[in-house]
């Protein structure tokens, strides 16, 4: 199986092993559900919440806790492995792209997407002020507000009611 993995599959694994080696030198356990959470972390691209992963990983780990995802998660980002997105829903979601980017989070369905820095232009003014005052910035994501492409479409596609509120 190796010989047929793909380098992102492998980059993946390299990051879940450092993270291993990580939460060892740490004095952490490394049990079972801590490794599937992580495996099941790493790869995400939808910002995920604990209770999409504990979901996910129920029917392997049947007697896990919702809490032990929280704390996996939250230990990831203290560790700079996540980052605890703040979107427009009650529940934390986290992101295991530790790099710069913007977060484009949908305020109708709670969809985050990734957006690459660089078309943000003001995130070299933005690190400038943030560096004036003394701050050294380790990490810039910004997060823009609104509605994604099929909200949008859904709501041209369902006429008002008479309210106003869609049907």
């Amino acid at each position: 199986m190796i010989g047929n993995m793909t380098r992102e599959q492998g980059t993946i694994e390299s990051r879940v092993r450092k993270i291993m080696r990580d939460l060892r030198a740490r004095g952490h356990r490394i049990t079972p559900q801590r490794v599937a959470i992580i495996r099941e972390f790493i790869p995400c691209g939808n910002h995920p919440s604990a209770e999409m992963i504990h979901d996910s990983l129920s029917d392997d780990f049947p007697m896990m806790a919702l809490s032990t995802v929280y704390s996996t998660l939250r230990l990831l980002s203290e560790m700079g492995e996540a980052v605890e997105v703040s979107p427009a829903t009650q529940e934390a979601r986290f992101d295991p792209d530790v790099g710069d980017h913007c977060h484009l989070t949908c305020l109708a369905c709670s969809r985050i997407e990734d957006l690459p820095l660089e078309p943000c232009e003001q995130r070299t003014a933005t690190v400038d002020a943030a560096e004036a005052t003394g701050f050294k910035p380790m990490r810039v994501v910004h997060q823009i507000f609104g509605y994604c492409e099929d909200c949008r479409e859904r709501e041209v596609s369902q006429p008002a009611r008479e309210d106003g509120r869609s049907t």
